[in-house]
């Protein structure tokens, strides 16, 4: 009980005063603060506090390959995974579907988001009741910002939580003495999901489309980024109306253009013109998040000097979705993927790698963002809520949108089930490696559909109706914390 407590307080924030370049917002080194109000009294301290949400969850999502585990490697996205045991012991049939292993407890805490919403909880409470003498910008708009941005982040917490594991226990106050907190019992996927509803509801009131910093784009939320989170939730809750209805507002007001094909690349390189959500990831040669727990996993020689192994791409999964031959027409054939015909295919659409020591050719960093949502993807959320409506000309225009920047023919989808199915793996194309198409197979129920052609290995219809799709927890650790808690209804018998 008392670990449950004191796991709620949990004030992240960050030590250094905040800097204007977003780079430094970023990269801010979260503390503990024993005296939380002494702290909230400035708008520099509010910037710092939201500084370490942000921080918190780029720790969440790359802690043991997180991001890219739950959402690619569960979908057949990769055969190996460096001799990394964890997976090997996890794996059935060369499909790698999560079967309980001891060797991946990270993957069963869900404890990191934990700790962000606790920090968003804070910034909420607290960010009201600073003294508009406290602040260097306009009051009013200036808290709009900082309580949108972290209306927006819980809000994505909760998204994530409920995707992977399923049933958050739903937290929103800021608990000011973690001794008088009470455990919380686990909430339905769809009492979450209406959480989430409404935090995106609130965000995208108080903050604005566009930036008027350069430095922010796409590194800090903004409306676009809770339309786009808003659109993806009411996926989840069938509400297909509605989700058209946030993604059309994305694509409308968002300012987003996709880039062109002859630069596909510069995707991934931070604050593209595509990109409408990211964690900053780059390396500036004083931090070394750009090697830690994420793209460097993907590469090895000739991409990386002196590394000889890595996460290997599924070439069957690959043959399937993509047309690899000589005459492929296909740009992401050849921007996302090496040696597909050699033996050692790897995924290389996040190969902007820099040296160190660039004389010497040593110490890689692979210098990227971590982009989390983009307008590519926004299209076929959009292209899938009509297949959904049965708007099957308005579904043929934005998958269209995706094809044609790839370089594919016009395809003309016959009715919408084949809208459906052609959406679908137009998203396993696109968003290959990119954390995502794993949830979207299973949300859709396309992972156990044998009527679709890239059904994945391993799961079963009784283990999706059953809550197998969703990860366990690691009773052991978080128990203690809550004993309301209880295992995923799949896993307690499996």
């Amino acid at each position: 009980m008392k670990n449950y407590k004191i796991n709620l307080m949990l004030l992240f924030l960050c030590s250094a005063a905040l800097l204007s370049s977003c780079k430094k917002y970023i990269n801010e080194t979260p503390i503990n603060a024993a005296t939380s109000d002494n702290f909230w009294t400035t708008e520099q301290a509010a910037q710092t506090g939201l500084a370490g949400a942000y921080s918190l969850l780029r720790t969440a999502l790359l802690n043991r390959s997180s991001y890219f585990t739950f959402g690619d490697a569960t979908a057949g996205e990769f055969t190996g995974f460096n001799g990394d045991i964890a997976y090997t012991y996890g794996g059935l049939t060369g499909q790698y579907n999560f079967n309980y292993t001891p060797y991946g407890e990270q993957w069963h805490d869900w404890t990191p988001f934990y700790q962000m919403i606790a920090q968003c909880n804070l910034i909420i409470a607290k960010v009201p009741g600073i003294p508009s003498s406290a602040f260097t910008d306009e009051p009013v708009a200036a808290r709009k910002k900082l309580l949108g941005e972290a209306y927006f982040l819980r809000a994505f917490a909760y998204y994530y939580i409920t995707e992977v594991w399923g049933q958050p226990v739903l937290i929103t106050q800021a608990y000011q003495d973690p001794t008088k907190a009470t455990p919380v019992p686990r909430s339905t996927d769809a009492q979450a999901f209406e959480q989430v509803v409404s935090d995106l509801k609130q965000s995208a009131g108080m903050l604005q489309y566009g930036y008027t910093n350069p430095t922010e784009v796409a590194v800090r939320a903004n409306k676009g980024s809770a339309f786009a989170l808003l659109a993806k939730t009411y996926m989840w809750q069938k509400q297909y109306q509605l989700a058209a209805a946030a993604a059309d507002s994305v694509i409308k007001n968002g300012g987003y253009n996709l880039e062109p094909g002859s630069t596909y690349a510069n995707i991934w390189k931070g604050s593209n013109q595509e990109s409408i959500f990211e964690l900053y990831m780059q390396y500036d040669g004083s931090n070394n998040e750009a090697s830690e727990g994420a793209f460097n996993n993907f590469l090895q020689e000739p991409f990386v000097k002196g590394v000889q192994s890595s996460w290997t791409v599924n070439t069957d999964l690959i043959n399937n979705l993509y047309d690899t031959t000589s005459a492929s027409k296909d740009i992401r054939v050849k921007a996302d993927f090496y040696g597909l015909h050699n033996g050692a295919p790897l995924l290389i659409k996040y190969a902007n790698v820099v040296y160190q020591n660039a004389t010497g050719v040593t110490s890689a960093y692979v210098s990227n963002n971590l982009v989390i949502m983009r307008l590519a993807d926004i299209y076929l959320t959009r292209a899938e809520a009509a297949a959904k409506l049965s708007d099957v000309a308005t579904g043929n225009t934005y998958l269209n949108l995706v094809r044609q920047r790839a370089g594919l023919d016009i395809y003309t989808a016959a009715d919408p089930t084949d809208l459906l199915y052609t959406v679908m793996d137009e998203r396993g194309r696109e968003l290959y490696g990119e954390g995502s198409w794993y949830f979207d197979l299973y949300r859709t129920g396309l992972i156990v559909d044998g009527n679709y052609d890239n059904v994945v290995d391993g799961y079963s219809t009784p283990r999706y109706l059953g809550g197998g799709c969703q990860w366990p927890l690691s009773m052991s650790v978080l128990l203690p914390q809550d004993p309301l808690l209880t295992q995923n209804t799949w896993w307690a018998t499996h």
